[in-house]
């Protein structure tokens, strides 16, 4: 008997906005601060080296160049980091995981269940102080990652990850007892 092809339209499509986000943990912007610090360290390091040693024609090309970064790395302090950390949620469904990021570029990013070729969960040293990590979901089809969920409490991270593999595992046993 074959299958209907039924025609999808705006309508009928389910609503993502209405579903409940979860928000990545505060914390995670103190990380983004220290990464743009640790930045604007190396950064403001070089560029003092370069002025010790160049020539005084070149040394007002270099202060504005510094003064540019610098005021850049004030945004990116002040404003970008608390910004990214609010706008950054996760849905996790039993049949999907979508996660939604941007401030001003907004993007969605979701992933079926039976789509997951296997999750990792990552922390780097700062990640790890504050508590937090990230999981990573890599899908079928690609070599790199698909969804990556920044700034989870470790333990919350390893339970989502535990619980996309019992999706996959309950899966394909379903697939292999068709």
């Amino acid at each position: 008997m074959p299958q209907a092809d039924t025609v999808v339209t705006d309508d009928t499509l389910p609503p993502l906005l209405a579903e409940p986000w979860q928000p990545i943990e505060r914390a995670y912007c103190s990380v983004l601060r220290i990464v743009v610090l640790i930045y604007l360290t190396i950064i403001t390091s070089v560029a003092l080296v370069v002025m010790w040693f160049a020539d005084p024609v070149i040394l007002p090309v270099v202060t504005t160049v510094l003064g540019g970064v610098l005021l850049l790395g004030l945004f990116l302090l002040l404003l970008w980091a608390p910004r990214r950390v609010k706008h950054t949620q996760y849905l996790l469904r039993e049949q999907d995981v979508h996660v939604r990021v941007g401030f001003w570029w907004h993007a969605t990013t979701s992933a079926a269940n039976n789509r997951v070729q296997h999750t990792e969960v990552t922390q780097g040293p700062l990640e790890r102080l504050y508590g937090l990590s990230k999981l990573v979901i890599y899908t079928a089809g690609g070599n790199q990652s698909d969804v990556k969920i920044p700034g989870l409490p470790t333990a919350t991270a390893h339970r989502l990850k535990n619980y996309l593999t019992e999706q996959v595992v309950a899966e394909e046993l379903l697939d292999a007892a068709e």
